[in-house]
């Protein structure tokens, strides 16, 4: 392969996975069939995990992986049809799987929408609405994971050679967005220009650790209850407590962590501030028009709870990082509104503007790249190093 281009590499490699795939695909209905019939206890094996892990070259968790997958396609019909025919792949089937362990009457209810979910999106934006149907199918099932979690929370220290301290536990998905917030606003990053290289991410929360620790016995213990901005964000049918039929339009979830539970939510929320993101009403004002170039306040909210993160395609910068990006640029007479606005990060923001590439937004929201042609890069090039004109009086 080494006098192939990168696209005849990049278009072989994806036909290999495409094959994988549909391999995959053959071996879960091999492996349901031969689960069903129990052959694995001809040999006297205990379980179907333990006959794969010994006389096949999978792990233990890959076995049941593949059990789990397998049975889900056998006893759901619909599922079974729906990965036997490629409209749902293999990758949309093992995020699916763990996801309805304990809840199979609520998965039987709404198999279709989910179904529905897994061939029109990716499989990592798939495994964000699983996990929102997988909180909000049956609330007590829920509440009772929640606290699960809530038991699990821990914390263990051990001292390595030299005194240098080595920290492992389990917070729950609040107390994890407490630790990182406190974190970010105890270390910021470092400035590119000091006398020493900058810290890493990891360094910076160490040393903010040690200082919000440090600060709390300089309090004497007195830390008090400190209004931390956690930032959650729940649709309205979801927070009523009767979450929409569609997957897709479950919203409850916690900023850097993910979806969590709706008692959790409803905990966060006894005592808080609340600021709310209409998306369509006239509670906000999200379109701008042509009176002001950079999003308000309100809509780069709005932005951020609807592109999660950068936008570009195969991208999961968090938005933190992004700016809002002018489909049709604002020199060119676009406006700022939500329809021509999109968060890119900088590497792909910068595509958009001095690489030449153009993005659009299709009618079902998804967003199309597509690469400058040579001549157009060449043209911009030339542009370039000509001298600006000299300004107008």
């Amino acid at each position: 392969m080494r006098g192939w281009s990168a696209a005849a590499r990049s278009q072989r490699l994806v036909e290999l996975l495409e094959h994988h795939d549909r391999l995959h695909t053959e071996i879960v209905k091999t492996a349901g069939e031969w689960d069903a019939q129990a052959d694995w206890a001809v040999d006297g094996a205990v379980s179907p995990r333990s006959w794969l892990a010994h006389r096949t070259p999978v792990t233990r968790h890959r076995a049941s992986q593949l059990v789990a997958q397998a049975r889900l396609c056998r006893e759901h019909e619909a599922t079974g049809t729906a990965v036997a025919d490629g409209a749902v792949s293999c990758a949309h089937l093992e995020v699916l799987a763990p996801m309805i362990r304990g809840r199979a009457p609520e998965y039987a209810r709404c198999e279709r929408e989910l179904l529905d979910a897994a061939s029109t999106l990716r499989a990592d934006d798939f495994a964000v609405v699983a996990h929102h149907w997988r909180e909000a199918a049956d609330d007590e099932l829920a509440q009772l994971d929640a606290a699960a979690m809530a038991d699990r929370v821990a914390l263990h220290v051990s001292k390595s050679i030299g005194g240098m301290g080595v920290l492992a536990g389990d917070l729950d998905p609040d107390g994890t967005a407490t630790l990182l917030e406190a974190l970010d606003l105890a270390a910021p990053p470092d400035k590119e220009t000091g006398p020493e290289p900058p810290r890493s991410l990891a360094q910076r929360r160490a040393h903010g650790l040690i200082d919000v620790c440090a600060a709390f016995i300089a309090a004497k213990g007195k830390g008090g209850r400190a209004d931390v901005g956690l930032n959650l964000t729940m649709d309205h049918d979801t927070a009523a407590g009767h979450p929409p039929a569609d997957p897709r339009q479950i919203r409850c979830e916690l900023s850097r962590i993910g979806p969590i539970a709706l008692v959790t939510a409803h905990r966060l929320a006894c005592d808080c501030l609340i600021g709310r993101v209409v998306m369509n009403g006239p509670s906000e004002i999200l379109d701008q028009g042509r009176v002001q170039r950079a999003p308000s306040r309100a809509m780069r909210r709005a932005l951020e709870i609807r592109d999660r993160h950068c936008a570009w395609p195969g991208c999961d910068r968090p938005v933190e990082w992004c700016d809002a990006h002018h489909l049709v640029w604002w020199e060119r007479g676009g406006p700022t509104n939500l329809d021509n606005c999109v968060l890119l990060c900088r590497r792909h923001h910068v595509l958009c503007h001095e690489g030449g590439w153009t993005i659009e937004r299709n009618e079902d929201g998804t967003i199309e790249v597509e690469r400058p042609s040579p001549e157009d890069v060449r043209t911009a090039r030339r542009r370039r190093r000509r001298r600006a004109p000299p300004l107008a009086a």
